[in-house]
C-alpha cells in the first residue's frame, strides 16, 4: 500500500512553489533587501487541493503517489477529456502520422521528462485535466528556448501581448515567456480562464488558446445563427487550429498507450528534476556551470529567459537548477562575485520580429584565439526544435553573422544541417 507519509517526503525536496496566481518570478523589495545568500526553495504539499483531487478521482482515495511511482503514470491517471475523441478521423490522422516514427516520440518524451513533474505537480494542484501537461508537445516540442515565426516564445508559446497580460515580463535582457516555471503558471491561468469562458468545454478552450477566444466565439455565434452545431469539430476555424486540438489528442493516445504503438517512454520517477534558487546578484550561468564541473550549457538551457546568459535580479531573482546538482551549484554561486552585465543588441529576423543577440564585455578574441576554442563549439548540428535565433543565442553570435558566414539566404534551418559557428564568431568580432 502506498501511503501519504511516503509522499510527504516529496515536500522536503527542492522544486517550485507555485503561488495562487501562478509561478512566482520576483521577490518583494523588502525581501530583496534582506536576501543576502542564495536560498533554495522547497516544495509545499497542497493538502487542501489534494483532498479535492481525491474526491474527483476515486482511485486516489486509496493511494497517494510516492517518489517510486512513475510521473507518466501520474499523467495517465489524470486524463479527464473524453477518450472517445481518439477515434475521430482528424485525431487518427495524427496518430498515424506521429506513430510512424516511435523513435522520434521517444526523443520528445525524454525532453519532456525534464519539465514533466513540475507541470503535472501544478496541474494536479489545480485539479485540471493532465492532458494539459502534454500541450507543450504541440506548442514547442518541450523546448523552452524557441521562437515561432509569429513571435511566440517558450514552452507554452506565448505571443508578447498575451504574455504581458498574464504577468510575463519582457525586456531586452529578460523574457519571462521562456522561464519554464513562470510560463507554466501563466499558461494554466489562461487555460482556466478560457475553460470558464466556454462553459467547461476543454476542446473550445484549447482552440481559443491557439487562435484567440474572440475568433472561437465568433465562429460559435456564426454556427448558432445558422442553426448548426457549435462543438469544436463543427467550427470553421483556421487550419492550424483545426489541427491543433487533434494533435494534442493524438499525443494523448500515443503516449497513453505507448506499448501498443511501440513507444518506450523514459524512466521518469515521480520526483522533481528541477530546483529553484533565489539569488540577488547577477550570475554568469555559463561560468558557474563550468566552475561546478558541469557542461557549459547546463544552466543556460534551463534559464533561456535570461537572454544574455547573465541573470537579471531586477526582473527575476530565481534561477532554475538541475535538482541533482543544486547544492554544488548553490555553493559555487554563493562564492562567486557578481557578474558584469553584457551588452545587448537587437537583430531583426526574416519574419520581422525583434530577436536578441548578445556579446560579452571584455577583450576581443582574435580569430586565432577563437580557433582554439573547444572543437565541440566549432559547428552546430541543427536538432529538431532549433531555430537560427536559438542557435545564435546559444553561441553568442548574431543571426546575420550565422547567415553570412554559412552562405544562407534565409533564416530557415533543417534538422541535421551543420552551421559553422567559429567563422561567424570570428567574422563578427573582426567586423566590430
Amino acid at each position: 500500500m502506498i501511503t501519504i507519509n511516503k509522499y510527504a517526503l516529496l515536500a522536503a525536496s527542492m522544486l517550485a512553489v507555485f503561488t495562487s496566481s501562478g509561478c512566482s518570478s520576483n521577490m518583494t523589495k523588502a525581501n530583496l533587501a534582506t536576501q543576502q545568500q542564495p536560498v533554495l526553495r522547497k516544495a509545499a504539499l497542497h493538502s487542501a487541493n489534494l483532498a479535492t483531487q481525491t474526491a474527483q478521482r476515486p482511485l486516489a482515495s486509496k493511494a497517494v503517489l510516492d517518489e517510486d511511482f512513475d510521473t507518466w503514470e501520474r499523467v495517465f491517471r489524470g486524463f479527464k477529456i473524453n477518450n472517445q475523441y481518439s477515434k475521430n478521423p482528424r485525431v487518427q490522422h495524427f496518430v498515424n502520422y506521429y506513430g510512424r516514427n516511435p523513435a522520434q516520440l521517444e526523443l520528445l518524451s525524454e525532453r519532456a521528462s525534464v519539465f514533466l513533474h513540475m507541470i503535472v505537480h501544478e496541474v494536479d494542484r489545480r485539479g485540471l485535466p493532465s492532458e494539459l501537461a502534454l500541450l507543450p508537445f504541440v506548442e514547442s516540442a518541450f523546448d523552452s528556448d524557441v521562437f515561432s515565426h509569429a513571435g511566440a516564445a517558450g514552452l507554452w508559446q506565448f505571443i508578447p501581448d498575451t504574455g504581458r497580460r498574464y504577468g510575463l515580463k519582457q525586456a531586452k535582457a529578460y523574457d519571462a515567456r521562456m522561464d519554464p516555471f513562470a510560463a507554466t503558471g501563466a499558461a494554466l491561468n489562461y487555460l482556466e480562464k478560457l475553460n470558464k469562458d466556454f462553459n467547461g468545454d476543454w476542446l473550445l478552450a484549447l482552440a481559443a488558446y491557439n487562435c484567440g477566444e474572440n475568433r472561437v466565439q465568433r465562429e460559435i455565434d456564426n454556427n448558432r445563427a445558422q442553426g448548426l452545431p457549435t462543438s469544436f469539430w463543427h467550427l470553421s476555424l483556421p487550419k492550424e487550429t483545426r489541427e491543433y486540438v487533434p494533435r494534442l489528442l493524438a499525443f494523448k493516445e500515443l503516449i497513453g498507450n505507448a506499448p501498443r504503438y511501440g513507444i518506450t517512454l523514459p524512466n521518469t520517477p515521480n520526483q522533481a528534476r528541477l530546483a529553484q534558487l533565489r539569488v540577488d546578484k547577477p550570475v554568469d550561468l555559463r561560468a558557474v556551470a563550468l566552475q561546478a564541473g558541469l557542461a557549459p550549457d547546463t544552466l543556460l538551457s534551463l534559464n533561456p529567459c535570461f537572454r544574455t546568459g547573465v541573470t537579471t535580479p531586477e526582473y527575476s531573482n530565481r534561477i532554475v537548477l538541475p535538482r541533482q546538482y543544486a547544492h554544488q551549484l548553490m555553493q559555487v554561486i554563493e562564492d562567486s562575485p557578481a557578474a558584469s552585465s553584457p551588452k545587448v543588441y537587437a537583430s531583426r529576423s526574416e519574419s520581422g520580429y525583434n530577436k536578441l543577440a548578445t556579446t560579452r564585455i571584455g577583450k576581443k578574441r582574435s580569430s586565432t584565439q577563437l580557433a582554439k576554442l573547444n572543437s565541440k563549439s566549432k559547428t552546430h548540428t541543427v536538432r529538431r526544435g532549433d531555430t537560427l535565433q536559438s542557435i545564435a543565442q546559444r553561441h553568442g553570435v548574431t543571426v546575420q553573422a550565422l547567415m553570412k558566414y554559412n552562405s544562407k539566404h534565409s533564416s530557415k534551418v533543417k534538422v541535421g544541417e551543420r552551421l559553422d559557428v567559429i567563422a561567424a564568431l570570428a567574422g563578427a568580432k573582426q567586423a566590430s
